[in-house]
This record gives structure tokens, C-alpha cells and sequence, in this order.
């Protein structure tokens, strides 16, 4: 079945199954917005699992892997229990009364949605189903075989919709007027670009002769650095991985970059075409060793002939860190010129 007949199963699903939803006022969803909430049975979870680690497999080197997503398993017994969390994933795959998560599917779907996705595309995605800024989303295949031939075809689609709701349900509450920091006025006075930061961040330098600014928050330790330089030094991959690995030292200054899972790419920012480049970093010539993981965006505006430099860097050793780097992401993608 193709995407736009697996759309339409979506509106059958929330006008049908759940029909009973829309009497109610339904609350935010709950949960981490980087965990997805998987009910099966035992019987299906390696087979699941495996399908969702190949969906959902980006990861940040910190320099250690970390997921951007978090795959939390429960047994289809906690069904009404979990299912107005954030990001939920029901599925089953073996054909058994015996399966519990079988008998689950038989359920929550009508006899002619579920022979639809036995018999054809097993992958449902529906949102706010149970409550609000929520994403559903249905596995019913009838092989783990069958559940596979697709992966390839589905993984930008499926990813692309997480993502989305991670930065709407992230973008309300870093972007909140009530988490609005009053140095962002500051900034667009003195320089003649904004930057959405949360509430938290402040100023630890500013260059003006230099055309450098540099943000802090704690808790944990991030930073953000913006530079501009006059003309454009984004002409080809050499030039712009030059000009970001000589960043940190000239501004940071006891700063820099690793070579190590170092990744440099072309990409888009804000309708710019823009660099983007993503690895370690680490702290030189001082008692108190700090590293972690970085991200730069690089982009030129021909209006002003200007190129700019968005750099983040984040210490927090032995924690998780890829839920502030994806948030940080947003914040970064927040800067606007006059």
C-alpha cells in the first residue's frame, strides 16, 4: 500500500477506532520526548526491535554512542496504562492467539483495518489519537520477513515524523513567552540579529571589534559561539573545514576541535545553503580537562556580504547529552538577521 492509501488508513483510524477520543478533552501527552514507548509481547521483541534500530538509527558520538532515540519495551498488558504517552508504538507479528500482542491488534483494530495492514502495508501512523501532541503509531505485520522488505523505503518517512514532533513538543517549551530570556532584546540592539534562548542563558563575552559573541548555560555546561566575518569563506569543503577547525582557537581560544568523528556536510539552514559540521571537541592548556560533542553551522548572507559561524559545544560527562544537542539544534536554528 503506498503513503497516500496509508493516510487515508490514518483518518480510519482516528474516526473509527478511536471515535470515542474525540467526546473527550484530551490532555498534553505524557513522557520524554526521546523515548518511544513500544508495547508487544516478549515473543516480538527481537524481531521489533530490530526493525525500529534500523528506523531509528541515528546517534550521537559524545565520544561515546548515545541514541537520539530511546526504545522502551512493555508488554501489551500495560496497553491503557501507556497509551497516552508521547511517541507509542503497538505491534505484533506472530499470528497466535497464544501472542498476547496478537490479541492486542485484534482489539484496537476493526476486522477490515486489520486484514488491511496484515495483508499489506503493516505500518500505521496517526497522531494525537489518545491525547494531544501525541504520535500512534501500528505494526501489524504477518512476517517478520514481510515487516522487513520495506525498511529501506519507510525510514525517511517514519523518522521525518518523530522528528517533527520532537521539535514541535521541544520548540513549545524552549520557545515559551514564559521561558523568554531578556537578553535576546540586548542582542538584536547591539548586532542586528535574534536568537531565541531560553530562559538561562547568558552572556559570558562580547567582541564587538571582533564580531564575536559568546553564550553560556549550566547545568548542564553549554555554550553557544556566533562569529561574522566580511565576505564569503564558504566556497568549497576545504576552505569551510579550515576556517571551523581554526575557529575554536582564535575566539574560545583554550579550545579545539578533534579530528575524530569530525563530519563535514553540505546542507540547508534557514533557506541558506549552508556547512554543517558535527564532532568532538576539547579543552586545551588548563588544570580542568572538559570536552564533548560540538555542531557548527557556516552559511553566507549576500545581502551583507557577510559569512556567519553558529557553534555549540556541551560538557556533561557520564550523562546523556543528545536530547541538549537536539534542543540546542533548535535554539541555533532560531537565528534570524534584521
Amino acid at each position: 500500500m503506498n503513503l497516500f492509501n496509508t493516510k487515508i488508513l490514518f483518518i480510519m483510524i482516528l474516526s473509527i477506532i478511536f471515535i470515542n477520543n474525540s467526546c473527550e478533552m484530551k490532555r498534553d501527552a505524557l513522557g520524554a520526548d526521546n523515548e518511544i514507548r513500544i508495547i508487544c509481547s516478549e515473543l516480538d521483541q527481537h524481531d521489533i526491535e530490530n526493525y525500529l534500530q534500523m528506523i531509528f538509527k541515528d546517534t550521537l558520538f559524545t565520544p561515546e554512542p548515545e541514541p537520539f532515540y530511546f526504545l522502551r519495551f512493555s508488554r501489551p498488558d500495560s496497553y491503557d496504562r501507556l497509551k497516552k504517552q508521547a511517541q507509542v508504538v503497538v505491534a505484533a507479528i506472530h499470528r497466535d492467539v497464544s501472542n498476547p500482542g496478537y490479541v492486542l491488534m485484534k482489539k484496537i483494530l476493526s476486522k477490515k483495518q486489520f486484514e488491511e495492514t496484515e495483508n499489506n502495508d503493516p505500518v500505521i501512523l496517526a497522531k494525537n489519537v489518545y491525547s494531544k501532541n501525541q504520535l500512534f503509531m501500528v505494526i501489524n505485520a504477518s512476517t517478520k520477513e514481510k515487516l522487513l522488505k520495506d525498511v529501506e523505503t519507510k525510514r525517511n518517512y517514519i523518522r521525518k515524523h518523530f522528528d517533527i514532533q520532537f521539535r514541535e513538543r521541544q520548540s513549545r517549551f524552549l520557545f515559551h513567552k514564559r521561558n523568554r530570556n531578556i537578553i535576546v532584546d540586548s542582542l538584536k540592539l547591539e548586532f542586528g540579529w535574534t536568537l531565541n534562548l531560553p530562559w538561562g542563558w547568558d552572556i559570558i563575552k562580547k567582541v564587538p571589534d571582533s564580531n564575536f559573541v559568546w553564550l553560556g548555560n549550566e547545568m548542564p555546561y553549554q555554550w553557544i559561539g556566533i562569529g561574522w566575518n566580511k565576505g564569503r569563506i564558504t566556497g568549497n569543503n576545504l576552505e569551510v573545514g579550515n576556517y571551523i577547525w581554526d575557529w575554536p582557537k582564535q575566539n574560545y581560544k583554550y579550545i579545539r576541535f578533534s579530528d575524530y568523528r569530525f563530519d563535514l556536510k553540505n546542507t540547508t539552514y534557514n533557506n541558506y545553503n549552508a556547512w554543517r559540521a558535527t564532532g568532538l571537541w576539547e579543552t586545551i592548556d588548563i588544570m580542568e580537562a572538559k570536552g564533548g560533542p560540538f555542531r557548527s553551522y557556516v552559511f553566507y548572507d549576500s545581502e551583507q556580504d557577510m559569512t556567519y559561524h553558529l557553534n555549540y559545544l556541551i560538557h556533561y560527562p557520564g550523562n546523556n547529552k543528545a536530547i541538549f544537542f537536539r534542543q540546542a539544534d533548535l535554539i541555533l536554528k532560531s537565528f534570524k538577521l534584521k
